[in-house]
């Protein structure tokens, strides 16, 4: 009942306009940079360790507050009113595999807020399209999320079940999106490389599920800009995906240099580095790139 309760004042704030929402983000941040700390403790021990300087903790703050109350106002926003505040570069890239009649993987990190497009991005491909999640432990707000991203035609599927995307036996070339810089429940099987000079485990899954629909990877950056408004860039990293680790080092790459350029973008709040490389676990050299520091 109280989740309940809760959900309609959630879908009720979404009502609110984009400038309200704002001013909230910029209020609650204040209030955890200098007066609650939130996890603060985590932001700084992750910067120390990549060797970030000069990263504005409220700059971190706000990102997570705007994200939050953002995904909060996407419950009741209107799509029309999401697509007006995103827009896309390179675009031509995804209508020419779809041509091609080529499925897509596309990537891209825990950067900015990348829950305005699932709202936006159907209405601009021909694709079918996924958005890969991580199940709620509370049913009425998983439910509630599944709902609220799948208003404009994007299906959602739980990350522990990717096989029923390759199961569809649809016609139509397919499109999947999901974020690949989480921390693996199991640092044992997962494929531990270097991240911002940090020793780090990987999800496999982009590699995985690329090779299993024979699908081209693009990697999507988002950056936020003034008014709260984003821009997606869209580059192809490969059309044939070979599992050998290269796909994941040019996806790294890509990553570290959006977070060098926008390091309070990145949710530094969680505790992303864990866990310890188990002693029989080797390290993935990254040949294809290495992180150059913060320039």
């Amino acid at each position: 009942m109280m989740s309940r309760i809760a959900l309609f004042f959630v879908r009720l704030y979404g009502f609110l306009p984009w400038w309200v929402v704002r001013i909230d983000a910029h209020a609650l941040a204040f209030l955890l940079t200098y007066v609650l700390g939130y996890r603060r403790t985590v932001i700084r021990h992750n910067l120390k360790l990549v060797g970030a300087k000069g990263v504005s903790e409220f700059g971190i703050y706000n990102n997570l507050c705007t994200l939050s109350f953002e995904s909060l106002k996407l419950h009741s926003a209107s799509i029309k009113s999401v697509e007006s505040r995103v827009s896309y570069e390179n675009l031509d890239v995804l209508h020419e595999l779809f041509a091609k009649g080529k499925n897509v993987v596309i990537v891209g990190g825990h950067m900015a807020n990348w829950e305005m497009f699932s709202l936006s991005l159907p209405q601009n491909v021909e694709f079918k399209t996924y958005a890969v999640y991580k199940k709620l432990n509370n049913k009425t707000f998983d439910k509630a999320i599944r709902k609220s991203r799948s208003r404009a035609g994007m299906e959602i599927v739980e990350m522990n079940d990717l096989r029923s995307i390759v199961r569809d036996d649809s016609d139509m070339p397919k499109l999947i999106s999901l974020v690949f810089d989480q921390r693996p429940l199991k640092p044992k099987t997962a494929l531990w490389t270097e991240f911002l000079g940090v020793e780090t485990p990987v999800y496999r899954g982009m590699e995985k599920i690329a090779s299993m629909l024979d699908a081209s990877v693009v990697y999507a950056a988002i950056r936020r800009e003034k008014g709260g408004r984003y821009v997606m860039n869209l580059r192809l990293i490969e059309e044939d995906v070979l599992q050998n680790g290269e796909l994941i080092d040019k996806c790294l790459e890509i990553l570290e240099n959006e977070i060098v350029k926008a390091p309070e973008s990145w949710l530094w709040t969680h505790r992303r580095w864990k866990h310890i490389r188990p002693e029989n676990v080797k390290l993935h050299e990254r040949k294809i790139s290495k992180f150059e520091g913060w320039r």
